[in-house]
């Protein structure tokens, strides 16, 4: 009987591993509302595993036919805690960049590099959905909040055209 409490106090000596991937919770589809640079906005998001399971593939597609805008992010396990990302949107080129970050309390944080401005996309966990903040950090300035969106679960529409 005394070596239980010696096994659970060197168990509890153990250092913990990193924390599970949060990347495989976006997978499904997703209702976003919220906000960037002040602007009420909505748009449908899918997240999807691809090449093997080995990437998640976050697709999302705007809903206002006066400011169209889509983006596809691609993100990966890059080791352990760690993430990486590439942005890309219906800006083209100027509207793509590499991302490193990982995993931060109940979500993960990667940021994207512009070169004049660093946009740090920070997904927490709020229930069954998740909480998803971009700020701007220009060179030279503080960070400012640009968007922040709220993701619902919504059902997957076969054959959706945007996807």
């Amino acid at each position: 009987m005394i070596l239980l409490p010696a096994a659970i106090a060197v168990i509890g000596a153990l250092p913990m591993g990193p924390a599970p991937s949060p990347l495989p919770g976006l997978v499904g589809c997703w209702q976003v509302r919220g906000t960037v640079e002040g602007k009420t906005t909505s748009a449908i998001a899918r997240g999807s595993r691809r090449l093997g399971g080995r990437y998640l593939l976050l697709e999302l597609h705007g809903l206002n036919p006066n400011d169209r805008y889509d983006a596809a992010i691609i993100m990966a396990e890059a080791g352990p805690g760690q993430l990486t990302g590439w942005w890309m949107d219906s800006f083209g080129g100027p509207g793509s960049a590499a991302g490193k970050g990982g995993v931060t309390g109940n979500g993960f944080a990667i940021s994207y590099d512009y070169g004049n401005a660093v946009f740090i996309n920070d997904f927490q966990r709020d229930g069954p959905g998740w909480r998803w903040r971009i700020d701007a950090r220009p060179t030279g300035k503080p960070a400012r909040a640009f968007a922040s969106y709220r993701l619902s679960p919504a059902r997957c529409s076969a054959g959706a055209a945007v996807f």
